[in-house]
């Protein structure tokens, strides 16, 4: 995994990091609370048109506008911050598919090499069958083995 995180260039890691955070609560509770805040802010009057504390062209009757804008620049972001996810979440498959390849290919060198002994034995023990045929056909005795028999 460091080595993906070594290969992947600036770009992808912070826009993994960024969209790692922008589904966090904590992220999701803090713009809750501004929107929350700037809304109840201008409802309540506390900032109006003729306010001191904040610029006339935030203040004004389109005070909306600041806000709309954050909130259209911020759907553009996560436009890319899904398409950056989309994009790593791609990479993660490609690897597990090309792990997935790399254990077919194992198994299936392991089912020919066992195919092979198998096939080898089966040879082997035909050839000994045969040999035991010939040894028992010269001497009688020989295929009778008595395992207790210690002479």
């Amino acid at each position: 995994m460091s080595s993906d995180a070594e290969k992947a260039s600036l770009f992808q890691r912070v826009a993994d990091r960024v969209s790692y955070l922008m589904g966090t609560p904590g992220n999701i509770a803090f713009w809750l609370v501004v929107v929350i805040a700037w809304t109840a802010v201008f409802a309540t009057g506390i900032v109006g048109p003729n306010a001191q504390i904040l610029p006339s062209w935030f203040t004004g009757p389109a005070f909306n506008f600041p806000l709309n804008l954050v909130t259209t620049v911020a759907e553009l972001f996560i436009g890319f911050l899904v398409g950056a996810a989309s994009n790593r979440s791609e990479r993660h498959l490609e690897n597990t598919l090309d792990q997935i390849k790399a254990v077919e290919l194992g198994l299936s060198e392991a089912i020919r090499q066992n195919t092979d002994i198998t096939s080898a034995i089966k040879n082997d023990t035909v050839l000994l069958d045969e040999i035991h045929k010939h040894v028992t056909a010269i001497t009688p005795d020989a295929g009778a083995f008595d395992p207790k028999d210690k002479s």
